[in-house]
Formats: structure tokens, sequence, C-alpha cells
């Protein structure tokens, strides 16, 4: 498949590198991580990486504005992106001339004209530090395996989560050994801002737990506003309820938006991407996302999350 993949990218001039909506380190740094493997190997074309830009995460890599028309014909790769309708672009993307899909997710939805999807990966980085391995005679550089490494730790929760394997050591020992600074790229990724330190002390403080092990919080708009959170600012909240030890499945509903719930879903040990789908999102066996138009079905979902907890779990 990766042999096919350059072979595709071999015949186009303009490449566009795009990923999903609200991206996380893995979506950045596969996407910026792949742009400059690309750059490396085929120098004379044309290659961006798009979406919309956050500034939370800058540090491991930028997206370029282009204009709609530079789609027209071109080739589309998109990373870590389970669903057509995630993809973080305005429907321009529908120009190309064909679209690549690279991703770690359930392949519910095969969107790409080529497909390359595996869920066995902890994260999209991993996939894309295999393709390096590919092509001949590359030299792995210290600031795309700074990328890569941004994106599996990000994905693992610095190796905490049920989807690292050897594989995913293996491959973070290689990308350790050109050198780059695990270390601060570990601290970044760690690292909160006051407003988020703030949120993080209320959610605490408002934090339900059922006798299920099920974890929740609803944040209202009116409540969330107060926090003046940077786009993305909210997710480095999320995987703090699962530092609880009774918590075994959880979720952080948010109100950004009036009467538009984004909801994170997440466990320690059971499959909750079913539930997910059942609300129309999806993802991973233990971190899905979705997004809600009501208050009445984020209570449904509450519900369904703690009957599901007691059947599962045998509570």
């Amino acid at each position: 498949m990766i042999n096919d993949i350059l072979k595709k990218v071999e015949q186009y001039s303009t490449i566009i590198i795009l990923r999903h909506r609200n991206p996380d380190p893995d979506a950045i740094g596969s996407q910026t991580g792949l742009a400059a493997i690309l750059h490396e190997v085929f120098p004379q074309k044309n290659i961006y990486v798009t979406g919309i830009d956050l500034p939370v995460l800058n540090w491991i890599g930028q997206m370029q504005n282009i204009p709609d028309s530079t789609f027209k014909d071109a080739l589309v790769i998109t990373v870590d992106t389970a669903n057509a309708r995630r993809i973080d672009n305005n429907g321009a993307y529908k120009q190309a001339a064909e679209i690549i899909k690279i991703d770690h997710h359930p392949n519910v939805d095969p969107f790409g004209d080529m497909n390359w999807v595996d869920d066995t990966f902890s994260s999209c980085a991993e996939m894309i530090f295999s393709f390096t391995e590919k092509i001949s005679n590359f030299e792995l550089t210290k600031k795309i395996a700074a990328k890569l490494y941004s994106g599996i730790i990000g994905d693992t929760v610095r190796f905490l989560n049920g989807e690292t394997s050897y594989r995913t050591l293996i491959t973070s020992a290689k990308l350790a050994k050109t050198g780059i600074n695990i270390s601060k790229i570990s601290l970044q990724e760690d690292q909160m801002s006051l407003q988020v330190a703030r949120l993080e002390a209320y959610i605490l403080d408002n934090l339900q737990i059922t006798d299920s092990g099920f974890g929740y919080i609803v944040i209202r708009k009116d409540t969330l506003d107060q926090f003046h959170l940077d786009d993305g600012e909210l997710d480095h909240a999320v995987p703090l309820i699962g530092r609880i030890d009774k918590v075994k499945t959880w979720i952080v509903v948010s109100e950004k938006d009036l009467n538009r719930f984004r909801v994170n879903l997440r466990s320690k040990s059971i499959s909750i991407n079913g539930m997910a789908e059942k609300y129309g999102g999806g993802g991973h066996p233990l971190a899905s996302g979705v997004y809600i138009g009501s208050i009445e079905k984020v209570n449904q979902l509450i519900t369904d999350m703690d009957n599901f907890n007691k059947k599962e779990l045998k509570v």
C-alpha cells in the first residue's frame, strides 16, 4: 500500500494534506510530518497543509492558507480522519482529482479513492513513520521525528492507553534515536495555561460519578465562557477524570455554541465507540467523540452510558 501511495504522489504536481476538525497532536503531527517527508522525497512538488489554525498546537506545525482553486486536479491526502464529514475543509477538497485516506480509526467510511486504514496502530503518526521505512535511502530528520513523536505521545497520552504496543515503543525509540528532545516534547504536551488549570479545578469540583464507575460533567456555554479558553485547550482537561481510580468510563460535555454540545467519550478498558456511533459520532474503542444538538439527548447519552457500564462491568 505504501508503494502504491508513493506511485500516486509521483503522478501529481500538487499534493494537499488535510486532517480532522478540532485537531489534536496526532492530527497535526501526522499532517505536517507527512508533508515534511514528501518535501524531502519530492522537492519539486507543491505540497500544502491546510485547515483551521490552532495556535495551541503551532509548536508542532502550522497551517497554510491556499485558495480553493488549488484543489482542482490536485491529489488530496487525509490523515487521522475517520469519516468525510470530519475533514477540516469547506468542501473545496471535492475538486481534487483523487483522495487518499490514511487513518488508524475503524474504517466506517472508506471515502478515499485509495484507503490505507489500519486500526492496529496507536496513532496516525505511527503509521506515517512506517511510511518512511519503505522509502529507499530516506534519512529521517530531527524535524520530522519531532512531529511524529508528538503525534504518538499525544494519542497514547504518553504511552498510558491501551493502544500502546511493542511496535509503538520501538517506533518511539527510533524517533528518539534521531536526537530529538523527548523530555521537552512531553513537557510541551503536558503543560497547561492558567485558565485550563482553573477549568480542571472546576471539573473536579463538579464531576458526577455513578455507582457503575461512569464519570461525567456537562459544562454549559455561560460557564465555559468564564474560562476564556483558546481553541483546543479544553481537550487538555479531558484525560483528567480518568486518573480517578473509581472511574471506568467518562464523558466531558461542553457547550461551546448554544445548544451544540461536543462530547468527548473515554474509557479505561471497555469499548465505547459503539455508543458514540449510536449518537452519530465515532472514533477509537477507548476514545471517541460526537456532537449532540440538545441537552435532552445529552441526558439520554448520560443514562445510556451509565447503563452500558452496569452491563459491561456487571456492577
